[in-house]
């Protein structure tokens, strides 16, 4: 996986039940989610892509 966005850690550090749904996610799923946050345009987008993963 490459570095993931930091808005995505921060975003997952403030959700508990997100991280450690996203831990458990393979790595190809994990790629999933840090692309769609590398596209995300706001703060609002990011809490969206966390909040999917609950």
């Amino acid at each position: 996986m490459n570095d993931m966005p930091v808005g995505l850690m921060m975003t997952l550090a403030e959700q508990e039940q997100a991280m450690r749904r996203f831990a458990a996610l393979s790595a190809e799923e994990r790629d999933r989610v840090v692309d769609q946050a590398r596209q995300a345009a706001s703060r609002k987008e990011m809490q969206s892509i966390v909040q999917s993963l609950v």
